[in-house]
């Protein structure tokens, strides 16, 4: 993973997220939210506990921040986008995921006291203005929809976790701290589902297609597992601010999955929409990482002074 870098591992990372809505909105037709959501943490906590354990070593003891990380991110957060998706398209939940940079920058400088520099401010206006037309594209006008309420209340909830998760990837490296994070989530959300099957507000996952399994399974290993294990994998080499800017590549990515899997529409709008995303992302990278200034230009080499003469009485 090192050969990929942080800037890959993120691109990886927001690839995964991206194409994850098109995924959970299929599953959405043979599983209801909270049980799809159950089988896609179950799924991808199997997967990364038995990479870690395969791969050896000492396990760390449970702490506060990890229970958090879990908690927020995935339990809280694709708990009210999976029951947003219900009330919107997934070209609309995609796109508005581009929204974290914006709650997750904000919260970096008022509690990390990151700068806002004009790059970035550059780069948040460009995003935006992204968000606008992506959002308008169906209409031509910008009509939020229920839906569009909850998978914002989520992208809260992912704001909050990338400021917390910059701090804990810092001590805990990227497969032990996924692990942790997505078996915290699972015992979050495991009661609940129970105790909805067992009143029969939702039906359990037993009776559910093949197809409908497949498509949670791949949701929640690639658009859940991988996509963190990428994500922490480079927040610890980056700043919360620079993390949640690339990650505007979501939506995007989002888009082309709808598209190509479910037959949405490619409108003009959101193809303006897309490539001011993407110019934003550009325009934010031209800013070197804190500890990773830009080089200097070459300087001649000074050439070595004369040793100055000493006389008998130089000690």
């Amino acid at each position: 993973m090192k050969a990929l870098g942080w800037r890959g591992a993120l691109v990886l990372a927001a690839l995964c997220w991206g194409g994850s809505a098109t995924f959970t909105k299929t599953a959405l037709g043979g599983m209801q939210p909270m049980t799809l959501l159950t089988v896609q943490l179950a799924a991808s906590a199997v997967v990364l506990w038995a990479a870690l354990l395969v791969r050896g070593g000492p396990l760390p003891r449970p702490t506060l921040p990890l229970v958090l990380l879990g908690v927020l991110e995935p339990a809280l957060s694709y708990a009210f986008f999976t029951f947003g998706l219900l009330r919107t398209t997934a070209s609309n939940a995609s796109l508005l995921t581009a929204l974290e940079s914006f709650f997750a920058i904000g919260l970096a400088c008022l509690f990390l006291r990151e700068r806002l520099t004009g790059s970035r401010v550059v780069a948040l206006v460009l995003a935006f203005a992204g968000v606008l037309a992506l959002e308008g594209a169906a209409g031509g006008s910008f009509a939020p929809r229920l839906g569009d309420a909850l998978v914002l209340i989520g992208v809260l909830c992912v704001a909050t976790y990338v400021l917390l998760a910059s701090r804990v990837a810092e001590e805990v490296d990227a497969l032990t701290l996924t692990a942790y994070q997505f078996g915290f989530a699972l015992l979050c959300v495991l009661p609940i589902a129970v105790t909805l099957w067992i009143t029969g507000v939702e039906s359990p996952p037993t009776g559910a297609a093949p197809s409908d399994w497949g498509a949670a399974a791949l949701s929640g290993i690639g658009g859940y597992a991988l996509s963190f294990l990428l994500y922490h994998y480079a927040i610890a080499s980056v700043t919360p601010t620079t993390a949640a800017m690339v990650l505007n590549l979501i939506p995007v990515f989002g888009l082309a999955c709808a598209v190509l899997f479910l037959g949405e529409e490619l409108t003009a709008p959101r193809l303006i929409g897309a490539a001011l995303i993407l110019a934003a992302v550009a325009a934010f990278s031209r800013e070197p990482e804190p500890g990773h200034p830009e080089p200097e230009p070459a300087t001649q080499p000074e050439e070595p002074q004369p040793k100055p003469e000493t006389t008998g009485l130089a000690r």
